[in-house]
C-alpha cells in the first residue's frame, strides 16, 4: 500500500482522499482535511531528508532518557532525583523501585496489546 500523493509506504494511519477514495498517508490526509489542498512538495521533501533513524539519532538534539538514552517515547517522566526518563524507564522505576534493565529496551514504541 502506498500514499497516492507522496508515495509513502509507512504511516501510523491510512486515510482516503474524499473525492477519489485513493489511499493517503496520515500526513497527506490530515493536510488535505485541514487546508482543503494537497500537501506541498516542500513538506514531502522535508519528511524524506532523514535517511534512517539510526543516522539521525547521532545528530539529534532534544530530550534523551537519562537511563536508556532513547529519544523516542510517548511521555517524558522525571525520576525522584529529577532525571529525565522515557515512559518505559519511568514507569518501571516507579513500580519496581529499581532501574529498568537495558536488555528490555526496544527500538519502537509498542501499543498495548
Amino acid at each position: 500500500k502506498s500514499c497516492s500523493h507522496c508515495h509513502a509506504t509507512s504511516t501510523p494511519l491510512w486515510r482516503r482522499d474524499p473525492t477519489s477514495m485513493k489511499p493517503l498517508c496520515n500526513a497527506c490526509g490530515l493536510y488535505l482535511q485541514q487546508r482543503n489542498k494537497l500537501r506541498p512538495q516542500e513538506l514531502i521533501d522535508a519528511d524524506d531528508d532523514g535517511s534512517s533513524s539510526e543516522e539521525s539519532d547521532a545528530n539529534y538534539v532534544g530530550p534523551e532518557c537519562s537511563h536508556c538514552r532513547t529519544h523516542h517515547t510517548s511521555v517524558w517522566r522525571r525520576s525522584k532525583t529529577g532525571d529525565q526518563l522515557c515512559n518505559a524507564c519511568g514507569v518501571y522505576a516507579r513500580l519496581r523501585g529499581k532501574p529498568r534493565p537495558l536488555s528490555l529496551k526496544r527500538n519502537k514504541i509498542r501499543p498495548r496489546s
